[in-house]
């Protein structure tokens, strides 16, 4: 399972999302005074958020379901001769067999979920494995960003001379959309690498991913914007940040 993601994944630069990820959340989590000494990242990818946080102190681990992703992760790791240890799994079905501070699940990983047992099956898991004063922290495409987003083709030229075509189309009834990525990696002398790989999501109300939350064990859960602000309205986001601590929030 993405194995052609992985190939290219780094080289088109969705792995920039990541690195920014981690430095707002580290930012956020200095302003609130939580200082964690271990991180699980799920869906980890080629591991810039694990290698972001090791390079901060933390123990850091990566789950991922894709073998061809986390060779490359472990690749990554290696050039920026960080130690991280990553573990081949499903997200929503896993045993580490101990506990962490903090668990992150982001670049909406969580809506390639396709149905809503796997959502709160992961967020059972991520409790689970948190230490009692832990924090587990996702981001989700929201209804409003599949309906309004996801309806269009797009061609992106990047300053490498790369090209990625994106294809999607919505399904609104069922709040899902897919999206075709076609990408050619130049490689000199006119020539090019290319790969085309569909993703499908799936989202769900906000109110109700919260409830879920609550219902499954988390004490205290809140809805932020991709700069970890508070949102009078997170339906109106494209993407949600939800916070959920395993104890009472600090």
């Amino acid at each position: 399972m993405y194995e052609q993601f992985a190939r290219f994944y780094d080289e088109l630069g969705w792995s920039q999302y990541a690195a920014g990820v981690w430095d707002r959340l580290n930012k956020y989590l200095d302003s609130i005074g939580f200082k964690p000494r271990s991180l699980l990242d799920l869906a980890c990818g080629t591991g810039i958020l694990t290698i972001k946080a090791a390079q901060h102190g933390v123990e850091t681990h990566g789950l991922d379901i894709s073998e061809a992703m986390l060779e490359k992760a472990e690749y990554n790791a290696m050039q920026a001769n960080i130690e991280v240890s990553y573990m081949c799994g499903d997200m929503s079905h896993f045993c580490m067999n101990r506990h962490y501070d903090i668990i992150t699940c982001t670049f909406d990983a969580i809506n390639h979920l396709l149905a809503y047992d796997d959502w709160e099956d992961t967020f059972r898991c991520a409790l689970a494995h948190l230490d009692d004063n832990g924090l587990f922290l996702f981001d989700m495409n929201t209804v409003k960003d599949l309906s309004e987003n996801w309806d269009n083709i797009h061609v992106r030229k990047d300053a490498n001379g790369n090209y990625v075509i994106s294809k999607s189309i919505a399904f609104r009834d069922k709040a899902s959309a897919a999206v075709t990525f076609t990408a050619f990696v130049q490689r000199g002398e006119g020539l090019f690498d290319g790969y085309e790989e569909t993703v499908t999501e799936v989202t769900f109300p906000i109110n109700k991913v919260v409830a879920s939350l609550y219902e499954i064990g988390f004490a205290d859960v809140s809805v932020k914007n991709d700069m970890f602000e508070d949102v009078a309205d997170p339906e109106q986001l494209d993407r949600s940040f939800i916070i959920c601590w395993k104890t009472k929030a600090r």
